[in-house]
């Protein structure tokens, strides 16, 4: 078994790190772990105070504020290998076509309803526009109301 990389070199004497400190804090020995006190913090939180909690808007502001950073640390870091990956570059790729596929989609629709919109306004102005949707839909027009005869009233009675 190779042991070079995690414990140093067993042949050359060297210490042996058990517990090797993760590496942001053998480069900076004076940061505090303060995402571990958070984590050791919630971690002891009651089920009533951790719904209180997700009650408080401006925490979970924050912590959504945090989750997005944390994310975008962690994929900086792993980038590389993931661009590696043949299942995670085939999955990015049919991402990237099912975006272009819709961005043309919605593209489209919105020169149609431009080009609807200019129909109506150069050839159906006189009408309202749900009239002008129910004619392009093939719905015929109902009948304009027939004013009421002169004599209507009399004829009723």
């Amino acid at each position: 078994m190779n042991n070079f990389f995690l414990n140093q070199d067993p042949l050359l004497n060297q210490q042996t790190y058990d517990n090797p400190t993760p590496i942001m804090f053998q480069q900076m020995p004076n940061a505090k772990d303060c995402i571990g006190e958070l984590d050791r913090t919630l971690k002891g939180l009651s089920p009533a105070v951790l719904a209180k909690l997700s009650e408080n808007t401006m925490f979970n502001r924050l912590n959504s504020s945090f989750q997005t950073i944390v994310q975008q640390e962690l994929l900086s870091l792993v980038r590389n290998k993931l661009n590696l990956n043949s299942d995670v570059v085939n999955n990015v790729n049919e991402q990237l076509r099912i975006i272009d596929e819709i961005k043309k989609n919605v593209e489209s629709e919105k020169e149609e309803s431009l080009n609807e919109m200019n129909d109506y306004m150069k050839n159906y102005s006189h009408l309202t526009f749900d009239e002008y949707k129910k004619i392009k839909n093939g719905k015929p027009l109902k009948e304009p109301r027939k004013e009421k005869p002169k004599n209507y009233e009399k004829r009723r009675n």
